[in-house]
């Protein structure tokens, strides 16, 4: 029977608890893990999984236990960083859900919203379809694939409970700007047509203030937002691929960077 001393497996059940929660943080947030269908019972056994086959990887290069920080401290680290690295696939994403906002706002498709919010439907039926969408997308471009990639070869470079120091604050505020620029121009086409569109009806309501056209014109605006949304989704895989650039450019800086 072969010796197992309880340092050995102190140690082994530490580092196999700040693997998963590393990996844990990061399916707790990406929205290709992080939706409906994925119950976090699930996202806990594959983050436990994964952190299980992780072991011999990153225990060939850790030092001893004693040289590490509190548990507590490792334990918070370590999640920030899986945190981190999922929000920020999120932020990316924003800019369809920019797009989303004023195809709804527009159209009038989430007219209700204005009156009474509901959280769980941030940009109402549009926001709903393009977010499928782009999930679906990204789902093909195997972002999730790559994510696990990078996080996976984030334990040969990154010790645990270091913080990268790219993510400082201005790095993530970069990174919100150019997601929300993405964003504006994205809506930007939807926003000129409805301009458009609006700037006429109030020009023929001028002109012949007996004809009830604000009632016409609404009925016409959800089939534009439609006719938008066709025009947009051929290339709709190339919008998801560069909104999620900057983010994945950021992060491969962050875990794949010695500190």
């Amino acid at each position: 029977m072969l010796p197992i001393s309880p340092d050995w497996m102190t140690q082994t059940a530490t580092v196999w608890m700040l693997i998963s929660v590393r990996l844990l943080g990061c399916f707790m947030t990406m929205p290709l893990f992080a939706f409906r269908a994925a119950p976090m019972r699930f996202r806990v056994l594959l983050a436990l999984v994964m952190a299980f086959a992780l072991l011999p990887l990153v225990q060939t290069s850790l030092p001893p236990l004693s040289e590490l920080p509190p548990g507590y401290t490792l334990v918070f680290v370590e999640l920030a960083v899986g945190l981190a690295s999922g929000w920020m696939v999120r932020i990316g994403l924003t800019a369809v859900d920019m797009l989303a906002d004023v195809l709804s706002q527009q159209s009038g498709l989430s007219f209700a919203a204005t009156l009474q919010h509901d959280a769980a439907l941030a940009s109402g039926l549009v926001g709903e379809f393009l977010g499928m969408v782009a999930l679906a997308l990204a789902f093909t471009l195997n972002i999730h694939l790559v994510m696990l990639e990078l996080l996976v070869q984030s334990f040969k470079v990154l010790p645990l409970g270091t913080w990268p120091a790219a993510w400082s604050s201005s790095a993530v505020l970069v990174l919100i700007q150019e997601a929300f620029a993405l964003g504006l121009i994205l809506a930007l086409p939807a926003i000129v047509i409805y301009f458009l569109f609006n700037m006429t009806q109030a020009i023929l309501a001028r002109v012949s203030p007996q004809m009830n056209l604000f009632s016409v014109g609404f009925a016409i605006m959800i089939p534009v937002a439609f006719l938008v949304m066709v025009l947009l989704l051929p290339a709709f895989g190339e919008v998801v691929q560069r909104s999620l650039e900057s983010p994945f450019e950021l992060i491969r800086a962050g875990l794949l960077v010695k500190p």
